[in-house]
């Protein structure tokens, strides 16, 4: 009886899953439901220690691969910040099995490629990957995140946008990709997105800007998908035409900035479903026909 006993017992420790790759060493964290933990070598895992840990900060160290399995099963964790910690690759499951994990701001690293698979299925509500160098983004990577409110892609060095994204991601109200290289808005990119929600009884409209990228052109159908938005900001780009194709199924935006660009005039369909966009045209070679049209006294 002891000998099965003895058996039993190795084999239930047998079966618990552990980091095989070390993520951190020796590296600084700042910990809520941890007592005396400054430090950590390996990864965050349900252990006695750790298992009660509900917030984790870890800035100004040195993880260059946050590695399969680096957080995982912490059944209480609801905040992640990782800045300037010189991370240059996510690999897909480091984030795995955190039920109630609501932010995640991952910023100020050096992160090139976001892969597919890394943040899908998490129940995050805010992702901020703003100012970590991202180039390239697999068109599978914000897939199957049933509860993601926001997405911060702002200050990288992203050239291209995916019409993919965002496929079983219904409630995305605010999509931020401000100071890139965006060059074209593709066909049917808010495809995907939905332009209203009830969130907590209250209504809320979806926010995407795009605002100081190098955005030339806008294709026909590009903003097809929702029937309302409530900011569409275009601002300080190379914007030459918007022709009324490219609104797609829009009916109503709340908020569009479209100055400091390159227009000659505007369709009228933008003025008849944003009619504030009168104000916000400043800083463009509008035409003298234009600005009669549009009852512009100053530009």
């Amino acid at each position: 009886m002891i000998f099965q006993t003895v058996v039993f017992i190795i084999c239930v420790l047998s079966s618990v899953k552990s980091c095989s790759d070390i993520t951190f060493n020796s590296v600084n964290v700042t910990l809520r439901g941890a007592k005396d933990i400054k430090e950590i070598t390996g990864c965050f895992e349900p252990t006695e220690d750790l298992v009660k840990v509900s917030y984790i900060q870890i800035i100004n160290q040195q993880i260059p691969v946050l590695k399969k399995d680096a957080i995982n099963s912490l059944p209480k964790l609801v905040d992640v910040i990782l800045e300037e910690n010189n991370i240059t690759d996510i690999e897909p499951g480091a984030f795995r099995n955190l039920t109630m994990l609501y932010l995640l701001k991952i910023k100020n690293n050096i992160i090139r490629v976001i892969r597919e698979g890394v943040f899908s299925d998490l129940p995050l509500s805010e992702l901020h990957l703003m100012n970590n160098s991202i180039e390239i983004i697999h068109p599978n990577a914000f897939d199957n995140m049933p509860k993601l409110l926001l997405l911060y892609l702002n200050e990288n060095k992203i050239t291209t946008l995916s019409n993919n994204w965002f496929k079983s991601s219904p409630q995305v109200t605010t999509i931020n990709l401000e100071r890139n290289y965006i060059s074209v808005i593709p066909n049917k990119i808010l495809q995907n997105i939905h332009g209203e929600h009830v969130i907590r009884n209250a209504t809320v409209l979806t926010h995407i800007l795009l605002n100081d990228n190098t955005i030339h052109k806008i294709e026909d159908g590009a903003f097809s998908g929702p029937d309302t938005l409530g900011w569409l900001f275009l601002h300080r780009n190379e914007i030459g035409e918007i022709s009324e194709n490219s609104l797609g199924s829009l009916k109503n935006i709340e908020w569009v900035r479209l100055d400091h660009n390159k227009l000659k005039c505007v369709p009228d369909k933008l003025v008849e479903i944003s009619p504030n966009i009168v104000y916000y045209l400043q800083s463009n070679p509008l035409s003298e026909m234009c600005i009669n049209k549009l009852n512009i006294t100053a530009v």
